[in-house]
């Protein structure tokens, strides 16, 4: 009965990891004129890292997967960057930034973190010289950095989950084996 009770318990916890405790919606509004007068800045560079992490507000807040881009920064507009900027884009309905690509983005900055709206627009480039006639010449990065380290402590959600499953299958082995102990004294 105790066995059946703390495996129940396992289950338990496991499961109520596993669902979504939320939902959301999402509609925007179609931008009137050039995108660079709606947003702080523009950028344009090659994708070097894209990374999906579990942030929670609090210890008990609610969970929310982010995804950063860590971007090589070839030329901006209308704000200086360094030549490298990593921003966090909605996991949802965020643009699907694929590694090693060259994109045009729109971000917007609060205090001090980068974002990129999933109503933002998102250009897939294959030659400078096509926006350079839309946006200006631009400005070339004004400090080279290297910011791939700030990647390396960002989990992806299926990394938890995983590393979850595997924690409770080792505690059923354990407890197994513990069990089985128990009936050879006896």
């Amino acid at each position: 009965m105790k066995q059946q009770l703390t495996l129940s318990i396992m289950l338990f916890f496991f499961l109520l990891s596993m669902f979504p405790n939320q939902s959301k919606a999402l509609s925007c509004v179609e931008i009137e004129g050039p995108a660079i007068n709606h947003y702080n800045a523009a950028i344009m560079g090659t994708v070097l890292n894209v990374k999906n992490d579990l942030v929670q507000k609090g210890f008990t807040g609610l969970k929310e997967t982010k995804r950063y881009v860590l971007i090589d920064v070839e030329k901006s507009w209308k704000s200086e960057f360094k030549s490298q900027v990593i921003f966090e884009t909605n996991f949802t309905w965020g643009y699907n930034f694929e590694k090693g690509k060259k994109y045009l983005i729109y971000p917007n900055e609060e205090n001090g973190i980068y974002t990129n709206s999933p109503c933002s627009p998102v250009s897939s480039v294959n030659s400078s010289n096509q926006y350079e006639e839309l946006l200006g010449e631009g400005l070339k990065p004004i400090e080279k950095v290297n910011l791939g380290y700030k990647m390396w402590f960002m989990f992806d959600d299926l990394d938890l989950e995983f590393t979850l499953l595997l924690m409770v299958i080792f505690l059923i082995l354990i407890w197994r084996w513990y069990a089985k102990r128990l009936k050879l004294k006896n």
